[in-house]
C-alpha cells in the first residue's frame, strides 16, 4: 500500500506539469510570465513555505535528535554534491550545462513529493524526521544549488577577479529571502519552537502556492520544446539514474557504515529523502539565469518517470 501511495504522489506532480506545458501551448502563458512568477516564487512563496514548514508537525524532539537529524541530512547532501560533481565530470558535460547536471544530481524534492512518499512508506511518525532533515537541505540547495548557475562572468562584471562569479553569488545567496527563512526555521526548531502564531498560518496559507507554481512554471518551459527532445540525450539519462539511485545508494551506504550514530529507521528517511525527483528549484535557477535550462528540463523530466519505477526498487533494496 506505502508503494502504491509514493506511485500516486507522482502522479500528482505530473499532472501540474502538464497542466503546465498545455495552458504555454495556449498561450496562458508566455516566457515573460514565466520569469516574472520565478521572481514571485524565490522571493515570496518559497520564503513563506519554508519558514511555515515546522507547523506540519505536533511537537518537536530534544535538541540533541533535532541536530542529529539534520547534521546526517547535512553530511548526505554534501556527499550528494560530491558525488554529482564526479559523474559531471565522469560524463565530460558541456561548461554551460555543468551547473544543471549537478544540481539536478544533488537536490531532490524532499518537501511537497518527499514528505508524503515518506510518510506513506514509513508511517506518519517517519514524518517529523522527514521535516527536520529538509532544513539543512534547504539550506545547501539555496546557497551552494543557486551558486551552481552562476556564470564566471558575473564576478568580472561586479569589478571582481576572473572566475570569482560563483563565489559571489554563493555570498549573495546568503542575503536571499528564502536563506534568511531557512536560517530562522533552523534557529526555531533548535529552540523547540514551532508555532508562530497567526503570522506563521498566514504563511503557511502563502507557502502553499510555491509548489504547484514550481510545477506550473516547469511544465511551461518543457512547451518550449518538442516532447521528444527531453528523451533525446544519453547523459540525461545517466544524471537521472545517478538522482534517483546511485545517489541514495551512496547516501545509504555512508550512513550505515555510522551504525549507532545513525540508526536505521533514521539512515532510511534520508536515503529516501536523496531519492526523490530533480528539486523544482532547478527550473527556477536555470529559467532565471539562462543556463542549461534545457538539461534541467531533460533531467527533471525523466526524474520524475523515472521515480515510479525507481522508488519501490530502492525501498526494496532498503528494506523499507
Amino acid at each position: 500500500m506505502g508503494i502504491l501511495g509514493a506511485a500516486g504522489q507522482i502522479a500528482v506532480v505530473a499532472l501540474p506539469v502538464a497542466l503546465g506545458y498545455v495552458l504555454r501551448r495556449l498561450g496562458v502563458m508566455d516566457e515573460g510570465f514565466d520569469r516574472r512568477l520565478v521572481t514571485l516564487i524565490l522571493d515570496v512563496l518559497l520564503p513563506c513555505a519554508v519558514l511555515s514548514s515546522l507547523l506540519s508537525v505536533d511537537s518537536l524532539p530534544g535538541g540533541a535528535e533535532v541536530v542529529e537529524v539534520m547534521a546526517l541530512m547535512t553530511g548526505a547532501m554534501l556527499l550528494s554534491w560530491g558525488v554529482a560533481s564526479f559523474a559531471t565530470r565522469l560524463m565530460r558535460v558541456p561548461r554551460e550545462e555543468r551547473g544543471s547536471y549537478r544540481f539536478a544530481m544533488t537536490f531532490g524534492n524532499v518537501g511537497f513529493i518527499g514528505f508524503p512518499v515518506v510518510a506513506s512508506i514509513l508511517g506518519e511518525e517517519a514524518l517529523l524526521d522527514a521535516v527536520l532533515a529538509s532544513i539543512p537541505g534547504n539550506v545547501v540547495m539555496f546557497t551552494i544549488g543557486a551558486a551552481m548557475f552562476a556564470t564566471p562572468e558575473e564576478g568580472e562584471r561586479e569589478g571582481g577577479c576572473p572566475g570569482d562569479g560563483r563565489l559571489r553569488v554563493l555570498l549573495a545567496c546568503l542575503r536571499t529571502p528564502t536563506m534568511v527563512a531557512s536560517v530562522v526555521t533552523l534557529a526555531c526548531a533548535l529552540a523547540g519552537i514551532r508555532s508562530l502564531g497567526v503570522v506563521g498560518e498566514a504563511m503557511s496559507v502563502v507557502g502553499q502556492a510555491s509548489t504547484p507554481c514550481a510545477l506550473l512554471v516547469t511544465g511551461s518551459s518543457i512547451a518550449r520544446y518538442d516532447l521528444t527532445e527531453m528523451l533525446r540525450s544519453p547523459r540525461a539519462y545517466l544524471a537521472a539514474l545517478f538522482r534517483l539511485l546511485l545517489v541514495p545508494l551512496v547516501c545509504a551506504g555512508a550512513l550505515r557504515l555510522l551504525g549507532p550514530v545513525a540508526p536505521r529507521e533514521l539512515a532510511t528517511v534520508v536515503a529516501l529523502e536523496c531519492a526523490m525527483p530533480v528539486a523544482t528549484n532547478g527550473v527556477l535557477y536555470s529559467t532565471r539565469s539562462g543556463q542549461g535550462v534545457t538539461a534541467m528540463m531533460q533531467v527533471t523530466f525523466l526524474s520524475v518517470v523515472g521515480s515510479v519505477l525507481t522508488i519501490p526498487v530502492l525501498c526494496a533494496l532498503l528494506g523499507a
